[in-house]
């Protein structure tokens, strides 16, 4: 029957819970009773209990039946860090309502009281991807104990195939010690502005501003010159990749330089990245780290 859809693999699990084993265990005790003493009004009230029993079952199963469950991660996806992913659940029962269900991911849970018949409720679970790249949805299954809490009854959810883009991990750095310069090869941006500021003198090219030549050193030297002046806007600086031979040290260097981009960006500064394969100029990067953060994802995967 189509209105016992469930889940992933259409099957149901149950387990008893500690109120269903306290209350199979009188069952059992009222049956046995009634079978020594010959008691009808026994015999009736363990007929009663075990309806129970059996109406349980019946109930949760419909319960169950027909709850979609799709997903959305909201936001920027970084390893070890927990992302909070959006969980859909759509009942596509035309008739029956659904209640009391728990959507469980890992050791977390979101619990949804009421779903009408045709309608969806949204629930947000906080989930921890250990890797960077390309990572499948966790595992995840909703349960009930409607309608008497005697069993736990779930199923597992499908919640797609489509991968989600974890970046690297993102750690607290200081770009302006020493260590991180000779490590990691930051260093400034060489590049001219139209700031206060002398950085130094060239010798004139096509394209360069007339108005910034410099004639006291033209005269001195017999060649056009032209001043070059610092920039006033924002520092720059360049991040260089070197990749590490040891898988371990790779993760940690990828990390480390994830976190040095994020900051520099972070502090206003115009960021060049440049890898072996590639080089990300400061217009491809902009003011977003996004550019090398999926290139960092995806190195040597």
């Amino acid at each position: 029957m189509k209105i016992f859809s469930l889940g992933k693999d259409n099957w149901a699990r149950t387990s008893p819970t500690r109120e269903g084993v306290a209350f199979l265990a009188i069952s059992l005790f009222v049956g046995f009773a009634a079978i020594n003493t010959g008691n009808n009004l026994l015999y009736l009230t363990f007929g009663i209990m075990m309806s129970f029993v059996v109406a349980s079952g019946i109930l949760s199963m419909i319960n169950l039946s027909r709850i979609e469950v799709s997903l959305k991660h909201t936001g920027d996806v970084f390893a070890m860090t927990p992302a909070p992913l959006r969980i859909t659940l759509t009942n596509k029962k035309r008739l029956f309502p659904s209640y009391s269900l728990t959507v469980e991911i890992d050791d977390k849970s979101a619990y949804v009281p009421h779903i009408s018949q045709g309608g969806a409720r949204t629930v947000t679970i906080n989930h921890l991807f250990t890797g960077r790249g390309y990572n499948l949805p966790p595992p995840a299954r909703v349960s009930t104990r409607f309608p008497f809490g005697f069993f736990k009854k779930w199923i597992n959810a499908d919640l797609g195939d489509e991968k989600i883009l974890v970046y690297p991990r993102i750690e607290n750095v200081d770009p302006g010690t020493e260590g991180y310069r000779e490590q990691y090869g930051e260093r400034e941006l060489e590049k001219s502005g139209f700031g206060d500021d002398l950085r130094s003198l060239k010798e004139f090219s096509e394209g360069d501003n007339p108005r910034l030549i410099h004639w006291k050193t033209t005269a001195r030297t017999g060649r056009l010159m032209v001043k070059e002046m610092e920039d006033n806007e924002s520092p720059g600086a360049v991040i260089e990749f070197n990749p590490e031979t040891d898988e371990r040290r790779l993760e940690h260097q990828i990390s480390r330089l994830a976190s040095l981009v994020v900051e520099l960006l972070k502090r206003g500064f115009e960021v060049e990245f440049v890898a072996p394969d590639r080089k990300f100029s400061q217009a491809q990067i902009g003011r977003s780290p996004r550019p090398v953060l999926a290139y960092l994802a995806l190195f040597g995967k």
